[in-house]
């Protein structure tokens, strides 16, 4: 179902993204699709469906005056380690930086994408992506950049992140997500990694 930017706007108040954990209203949408298929904003989907990385879409301003401009793409779990127990900060999944336009394959990916891991036993966690706007190319300095690994992912606020960078909130998209059997699966994978995130 197509939802308009206020509808939109509407249900991340209503599912407690805005204000409470991001403080900025969005201005456009942030289309996601896995595989073949967009996502509706609060789907609930399997870890194991959404192993690969999706593709994201958004909409430049019609003038063309976008067309140089860099954003920041940012995956992360706010539920940790369950939605009635967020005592353990965001888990970062996946951050891609100065992407110029929306050529998302043109960016930088700061940190690797991976599935969502939510534990056995604890419901439902919201999975939300962020779209910023940066205010020119910046280096991200002292940033890790983080591969194939669990390391530095976890204890982490992107509201923290924004501020810090001088970046500006303007599109969000989430989606919900519980436990299956992959989960322990790429934990332990991860786990095993001996890849290891290196400091820009």
């Amino acid at each position: 179902m197509d939802l308009s930017l206020k509808e939109e706007i509407e249900k991340l108040k209503t599912n407690e993204i805005i204000p409470n954990i991001i403080k900025t209203i969005p201005n456009r949408q942030l289309k996601v699709k896995y595989g073949i298929r967009f996502i509706d904003m609060g789907d609930k989907l399997m870890p194991i469906a959404i192993h690969e990385k999706p593709t994201i879409e958004y909409l430049l301003k019609e003038d063309n005056s976008e067309e140089n401009q860099y954003f920041t793409l940012i995956l992360v779990s706010v539920d940790e380690p369950s939605k009635i127990n967020r005592l353990e900060g965001e888990l970062k999944q996946w951050i891609t930086i100065n992407i110029k336009g929306n050529n998302i394959s043109k960016g930088d990916e700061l940190v690797k994408y991976i599935q969502p891991l939510p534990l056995i036993g604890t419901g439902l966690h919201r999975y939300i992506f962020i779209l910023c706007k940066q205010i020119s190319k910046l280096d991200f300095i002292g940033e890790f950049k983080i591969p194939f690994t669990i390391e530095n992912r976890k204890d982490w606020c992107s509201e923290d992140f924004i501020k810090k960078w001088n970046l500006t909130v303007e599109g969000i998209n989430y989606f919900e997500c519980e436990y299956d059997d992959s989960v322990e699966k790429l934990m332990n994978e991860l786990i095993g990694s001996k890849e290891k995130p290196k400091q820009i």
